[in-house]
C-alpha cells in the first residue's frame, strides 16, 4: 500500500473484513479477527491520530533566552538543533567546517566546549484525544463542496438511489434543497463497486481533513484537488 493517509487505512481494514466475511461461519477465529476489525475502523474513525505519537522535545539555555525545537523523529530533533549550533559555530573558535560535519557530532562538540548553553531533550508520548462526552453524543464535521465535483452521470445515479430503500443505497444520503448530504465513514458504505470514481474520491478528500460528512450544494466552494464537470 502506496497510500499512507488514514483513509486508505480505513479502506484497507474495510477491504480486509469483506474478504473474511465469507469465512466467518467456518471459523470462529476468523469471525474473532472481523470483529477486531470493526472495532479497529471505529477506533480509528473518530480521531485523526487513534494512537499515542512520540513527540521529541529539545530546549537549548543560551544568553539571548530559550530555544524550543519539537519533532516527531529523533532525526527531526537533531536536525533542529544541529542548525542552532551551526548558527553560533563561530562561539567555540573551532576551525572546523561545521556544515561538513555529521548533526550529533556539531551537537556533541558545540555543547562540550560551550558549557554556559544547555541542551534538555526528552522524548513525551501524545495520547490521542477522543474527548469526554457523559452522553455520549455523536458529533461530526463536515466538509462543503460544489456539486460540480461530480459528473451528470453520478448526479442521475444519487437521484436514483434515493428511489430505493435506504438499505439499498451504497452511501447513507440525504437530499437537500440544492445538493446532497453523504456520510463520508467508510464503515457506513455498502458496495463500494456501486459508488462512481468521482464520488468516492470527494468522499475521501472529506475524510482526510478529519470530516465525517460531506454536502455536495450547487453553491459551494470548489477546490483544484479534485476534478470539476461542466453540466
Amino acid at each position: 500500500m502506496v497510500d499512507q493517509t488514514r483513509s486508505a487505512h480505513l479502506e484497507l481494514l474495510a477491504r480486509a473484513k469483506t474478504a473474511l466475511a465469507p469465512l466467518a461461519e467456518t471459523s470462529g477465529a476468523i469471525s474473532d479477527l472481523i470483529v477486531d476489525i470493526e472495532a479497529a475502523i471505529g477506533q480509528i474513525s473518530q480521531t485523526i491520530v487513534p494512537w499515542p505519537v512520540p513527540v521529541y522535545l529539545a530546549m537549548i539555555g543560551h544568553c539571548h533566552g530559550t530555544s524550543v525545537a519539537a519533532a516527531v523523529s529523533h532525526k527531526g530533533l537533531l536536525d533542529q538543533v544541529a542548525a542552532f549550533c551551526r548558527s553560533q559555530w563561530n562561539a567555540i573558535n573551532d576551525d572546523r567546517d561545521p556544515a561538513s560535519l555529521d548533526d550529533s557530532i556539531v551537537v556533541r562538540d558545540y555543547f562540550n566546549r560551550h558549557p554556559e548553553d544547555q541542551l534538555i531533550s526528552r522524548m513525551e508520548w501524545i495520547e490521542p484525544d477522543l474527548g469526554y462526552d457523559p452522553e455520549h453524543l455523536e458529533i461530526g464535521n463536515y466538509l462543503a463542496l460544489s456539486s460540480s465535483h461530480l459528473s451528470w452521470r453520478t448526479t442521475l445515479k444519487i437521484d436514483a438511489w434515493m428511489r430505493v430503500d435506504p438499505s439499498d443505497r451504497p452511501v447513507n444520503v440525504v437530499a437537500t434543497h440544492y445538493g446532497w448530504f453523504i456520510c463520508a465513514e467508510l464503515s457506513s458504505f455498502g458496495d463500494h463497486m456501486e459508488i462512481p470514481d468521482d464520488l468516492f474520491h470527494a468522499l475521501t478528500f472529506a475524510r482526510d481533513r478529519g470530516c465525517n460528512y460531506l454536502i455536495l450544494d450547487r453553491d459551494a466552494s470548489t477546490t483544484d484537488r479534485l476534478p470539476c464537470f461542466a453540466w
